[in-house]
């Protein structure tokens, strides 16, 4: 049990330095597709993923977005420089996404 339990914990720090930052933005302007996301953070830094959250029904843009950024500092140096930022009618906001836990059903 103590080695798994090693292991379990090595494995969190290793993902640590490796795992890239999520962020969830909102405030986006509807006609924002991914590529645009992914040019309005590359000035900072490399990314590593983008996504334009989309109504299943109507299939228009939420106006939400995520972004995946390798390096922590300097997904918080975008962070930092867009919070607020209007494009179109809305300032953006930007939060550190959290990771969810496993679910129970």
């Amino acid at each position: 049990m103590a080695d798994a339990r090693k292991s379990v914990i090595a494995c969190v720090k290793k993902c640590i330095y490796i795992c890239p930052m999520r962020m969830t933005i909102s405030g986006l302007p509807r006609h924002f597709d991914k590529f645009d996301l992914q040019r309005l953070f590359n000035p900072f830094g490399w990314v590593d993923y983008t996504r334009i959250l989309i109504d299943p029904l109507s299939g228009l843009s939420k106006g939400k977005g995520i972004v995946e950024m390798k390096q922590d500092d300097q997904a918080k140096q975008a962070m930092a420089a867009l919070q607020g930022k209007v494009l179109g009618t809305n300032p953006l906001n930007i939060k550190e996404a959290k990771e969810s836990g496993p679910r129970s059903w």
